[in-house]
């Protein structure tokens, strides 16, 4: 449905007014520290509040359109959003969702290349953020749709390395797979091996038990 799609059109329109005026607003005003905590403050405010409008516009747009055109052109239409919000608001907190989400809105386009460069620039900017591993995972998904399996499994076995979350198990049930696609059995098995060691009750672990019956 064309209109939904335009429907994140007029909103990405809406929000260029509001980002200069916002940004003009601070320059003119110039003042002492607490006026800047307090625009610092009303800019994060400002970059939340587009952050969530533009995922539900997105929404909104996916669920009306009728065709997959239509989900096509309200994803190529978010992703202007998303890269315009970043780079006018590049100084607030929620910038680092921004780019994540960027990268996210590539990678259903199946534009592989543009939420890998997304992920990199997430990472460059911000590689001690708590949204880290996620976007590393994400990063790791995106290599092995191109087929570079060799760069997702280093992605994969980074969060394996440098994190302790839930993701840990996930990432060498990933590391795995990637291991079976270039023919490297032995590290296949080690990775599936780890995962039902760190998570045994998981379904990453029930799910690698039952690769470790198919290739041994």
């Amino acid at each position: 449905m064309k209109e939904a799609a335009l429907n994140v059109l007029k909103t990405l329109i809406k929000y260029k007014v509001y980002i200069v005026i916002g940004v003009g607003i601070a320059i003119a005003a110039g003042g002492g520290s607490a006026f800047l905590v307090t625009q610092k403050a009303k800019k994060n405010e400002f970059a939340w509040q587009n952050l969530w409008k533009i995922n539900d516009d997105l929404a909104t747009a996916t669920q009306q359109a009728k065709t997959e055109k239509d989900k096509t052109a309200a994803l190529n239409a978010t992703a202007d959003a998303y890269k315009y919000l970043r780079d006018n608001i590049s100084s607030s907190n929620a910038t680092p969702w921004v780019i994540f989400q960027l990268g996210n809105v590539y990678y259903r386009l199946k534009n592989y290349d543009e939420a890998i460069r997304a992920y990199h620039d997430f990472l460059a900017r911000y590689s001690g953020h708590s949204l880290a591993p996620v976007v590393k995972q994400s990063l790791g998904y995106a290599y092995e749709e191109k087929g570079l399996y060799q760069e997702a499994v280093k992605q994969f076995e980074d969060i394996s390395a440098n994190s302790r979350n839930f993701l840990v198990a996930q990432g060498n049930w990933d590391a795995g797979r990637c291991y079976e696609k270039l023919g490297q059995t032995n590290d296949a098995i080690r990775s599936y091996t780890k995962t039902i060691e760190l998570s045994p009750n998981s379904n990453w672990a029930t799910m690698s038990q039952y690769r470790l019956t198919v290739i041994r």
